[in-house]
């Protein structure tokens, strides 16, 4: 008697399993490919940062969008383009990307050179739902001061 139900038990759980690997999968997928994102913003964070503690300022030239063009329309993911990250803003602050991305990266310094934005637009999957972060940063006091934000549109 006991046997059968354990086999129940297992034919239910097995079943479980089976009906939610998709999903997680999808997630876990998901979560790794944004993760780009964070990843190369906060590099950046770190070259702006150098740039005001030697001068006090965020870069003065702004950046991108760059790639121009969204990378769902490349297939899933951006090509290298060395000619892309060739543009004055992004040679002041030493960024390129040497691989295949999912993101359009953007530095927008205010005229005061007392703060800028960094922006990271992306359909990760491909099914229309753009995910967006930004990082705020604010010089205060010789010091960078970052905030970060994430959104996602339907």
């Amino acid at each position: 008697m006991w046997r059968r139900r354990l086999r129940y038990v297992l034919l239910l759980t097995a079943l479980c399993a089976i009906a939610t690997y998709p999903v997680a999968r999808r997630s876990c997928i998901a979560k790794t490919r944004a993760a780009e994102a964070d990843e190369l913003l906060g590099y950046l964070v770190d070259r702006v940062a150098a740039h005001v503690a030697a001068t006090g300022r965020v870069p003065p030239t702004a950046a991108g969008p760059t790639p121009e063009t969204g990378c769902c329309a490349r297939g899933e993911t951006c090509p290298v383009d060395a000619a892309a990250w060739s543009g004055p803003g992004w040679r002041e602050l030493a960024f390129s990307i040497d691989g295949p991305h999912r993101f359009a990266y953007q530095y927008a310094p205010d005229t005061a050179g007392l703060s800028a934005t960094l922006r990271a637009v992306g359909d990760v999957a491909c099914d229309g739902a753009i995910r967006t972060v930004e990082v705020r940063l604010t010089v205060a006091g010789g010091k960078l001061q970052q905030s970060w934000s994430r959104k996602q549109s339907p």
